[in-house]
């Protein structure tokens, strides 16, 4: 039997987290960063404000500041992400039991089991695509997003 593999890739996933977590953060543009005060300090992800000023991950922040002196820095909170982290596989398991992480923000998802209930190949990556991009994103909004607006910070 073919296997039918997703792979799930949460683009500026530590930005998107500081967004949820600070959402003042939203209407600028803002970076996740190393320590700004070191010549070596770097971009670890930037929001899509940040982008449209042609910002890069991994670049300097003395680069990323040149090109938008606005740019709002924000500490990493490794533990945060790594909270929203398993709250996304916890998501990814109510489609497959068969969740691979493969980093924080990463994770391969076996769905061939799942093709009778969703689809073909190609209506099932739509339809990933479509849980955090379009459809159902008020749900997936309420299940991430609302304990830390509400104050409720336990995962």
């Amino acid at each position: 039997m073919e296997r039918t593999i997703l792979h799930c890739d949460c683009n500026g996933f530590y930005a998107s987290v500081e967004c949820v977590l600070h959402p003042e953060l939203r209407s600028v543009p803002m970076a996740v960063c190393g320590d700004p005060e070191s010549r070596r300090g770097i971009i670890l992800a930037k929001n899509e404000l940040a982008k449209g000023y042609g910002i890069k991950t991994a670049e300097t922040i003395w680069q990323a500041k040149r090109k938008c002196p606005q740019l709002v820095l924000a500490p990493a909170h490794h533990d945060q992400y790594a909270l929203f982290s398993k709250r996304i596989n916890g998501i990814y398991q109510r489609y497959t039991d068969l969740v691979e992480p493969f980093s924080i923000d990463e994770s391969w998802l076996d769905v061939t089991g799942s093709r009778e209930l969703f689809g073909g190949e190609m209506e099932m990556a739509e339809a990933s695509h479509d849980l955090f991009a379009n459809r159902t994103n008020g749900r997936l909004y309420r299940r991430l997003v609302e304990p830390y607006i509400m104050g409720e910070r336990r995962l």
